[in-house]
């Protein structure tokens, strides 16, 4: 009889997970992969941070259709800062008002960082910087469902010279879009 409750209490738990999530945008399985734990790390958008899935080496940007927008300017961030700030405010209220203008789109924010630190550091930063570009997005009233974070670290540098002029570029949230 013990067992048979411990089964009905685990599924009565697992049910009322998946219940909990059932409105949500969240679907880590279609883009998920626990094989290579190296990989980058991505999420949908949420009201709250969202949690962190790897993707898979297919995710690239080619396979999703994601393409850059000269409209949509990356988010520039200082050495050790992972959150928007006012300076970056009329950006990203351009990146608001073209993204309602054109609904027919959803946005992938990609979160990079320089190379200073660890790998795993580095991925966190990246996945800060675009959660809070993505927060601010959301704030200002764009659906979350059409928000998707991506972090890379320091994977996908714009340069590559070890000064730090060129750590500055690296350290950045881009913007990509598609048609949903």
């Amino acid at each position: 009889m013990g067992s048979r409750l411990r089964l009905v209490t685990l599924t009565v738990a697992f049910v009322s997970t998946l219940s909990g999530c059932a409105g949500s945008s969240w679907q880590f399985w279609k883009s998920s992969s626990t094989e290579t734990p190296a990989e980058p790390v991505a999420a949908t958008a949420a009201p709250t941070p969202p949690t962190a899935m790897p993707v898979s080496p297919a995710s690239d940007l080619a396979s999703h259709g994601f393409v850059p927008r000269p409209e949509l300017a990356d988010v520039r961030f200082r050495s050790g800062y992972v959150t928007v700030n006012k300076a970056d405010a009329p950006a990203l209220d351009n990146a608001v008002r073209w993204l309602k203008e054109h609904p027919d789109t959803v946005v992938r924010i990609e979160g990079h960082s320089d190379d200073l630190g660890t790998p795993a550091s580095n991925v966190a930063a990246g996945e800060k910087r675009a959660v809070s570009v993505m927060k601010y997005l959301v704030a200002k009233g764009l659906e979350p469902e059409r928000v998707s974070i991506v972090s890379y670290g320091s994977d996908r540098p714009l340069c590559s010279e070890k000064t730090d002029a060129c750590r500055a570029k690296n350290r950045r949230a881009q913007f990509l879009v598609k048609r949903r």
